[in-house]
């Protein structure tokens, strides 16, 4: 009798171990992904609207991501950068880039969207989910709907300068052709590639100053990365930040980025193969390098229907790289 008490009781203790062993493990799948989702208006207008989301991986890394939310009020996706997104309803599905899929724990990235809404409420999603699993931490909360940018006062006129090439030319005259008020409007920096402004007194910065004297030092500046023929270092980059802290108000914030990113199959002539993704490239080592203290922004893209000569943007193009430097910054 004993001896079939204890045999009873080995195989009690060995089945609820194994069932401890089964839970632990689903537990750990599960809290094997974890993520926060922040999503903004940034723009908005009779029938259309601008928006931004922002995810971040707070569980382990992934190669891939798949980001879901649910529409409340019968807004429609009807273009979107760096994500494919996909909807069906009311539900949609934002999927990575080719260049943004990887995310280690506690990276991030960022994607943006126009769409249209019913001019009557536009709000925002609270229902946002990672590869299935439901962000939990920090997922964004409907908010009063803004009729221009959502911040607590009003955002200077002109207080974003630039740097760049023609490709900053096209975004700045984009964003002004779509109303844009913060950043800075074109001012002829038409193939002014990295090696002009290396120098803090080149005829790049002269032209740069100019728009200081008529709108004051800008409190943030953005440094596009342009290259010929992809020929840049990380050391010249290092240079152009440090000269645009040198030309703009104390303090002031750094955004940087690399040239339109273009879809499969198209180069630009002048960038050099590859030379677009290099510049992109160099954008983020200066984000994740602590001593520069700069802001990735996203990478701009332009769609084949976009671009004019293999290159520039076209009409249609300029639009859309102004509305998606206004979902970066205002």
């Amino acid at each position: 009798m004993l001896l079939s008490r204890l045999r009873l009781f080995i195989a009690v203790v060995v089945s609820l171990a194994a069932a401890a062993a089964v839970t632990g493990a689903l537990t750990t799948a599960h809290a094997a992904t974890r993520c926060q989702a922040a999503y903004s208006v940034t723009s908005q207008w009779t029938g259309g609207f601008t928006a931004n989301v922002s995810l971040t991986n707070l569980g382990d890394p992934v190669t891939s991501w798949a980001l879901t939310w649910s529409f409340g009020a019968g807004q429609q996706v009807t273009q979107a950068w760096n994500a494919t997104i996909a909807q069906n309803g009311a539900q949609v599905t934002a999927r990575n880039a080719s260049w943004n899929g990887g995310l280690a724990t506690n990276a991030g990235t960022s994607f943006g969207f126009n769409g249209s809404w019913n001019n009557s409420g536009n709000p925002v999603p609270a229902d946002f989910a990672l590869n299935g699993v439901t962000c939990t931490s920090g997922t964004g909360q409907p908010t009063a709907t803004p009729t221009v940018t959502p911040t607590s006062g009003p955002e200077p006129a002109n207080s974003v300068g630039f740097i760049g090439c023609s490709m900053a030319e096209n975004v700045a005259q984009g964003y002004v052709a779509i109303g844009g008020k913060r950043m800075w409007g074109p001012y002829g920096t038409g193939g002014l590639v990295v090696q002009s402004w290396t120098d803090p007194n080149s005829s790049a910065w002269q032209k740069f100053d100019q728009q200081v004297s008529r709108f004051g030092r800008p409190t943030a500046v953005w440094v596009q990365i342009c290259v010929f023929n992809a020929n840049a270092t990380y050391d010249e980059v290092k240079r152009l930040i440090a000269n645009a802290r040198l030309h703009a108000a104390s303090g002031a914030k750094i955004f940087i980025t690399g040239q339109p990113l273009y879809d499969a199959g198209q180069t630009c002539f002048l960038a050099g193969a590859n030379g677009p993704q290099l510049t992109d490239s160099l954008a983020r080592q200066a984000a994740t390098d602590t001593t520069q203290n700069v802001t990735y922004a996203g990478s701009f893209r332009l769609r084949t229907n976009e671009v004019a000569d293999g290159c520039h943007a076209n009409a249609a193009g300029q639009q859309s790289l102004g509305r998606q430097a206004q979902a970066f910054w205002g």
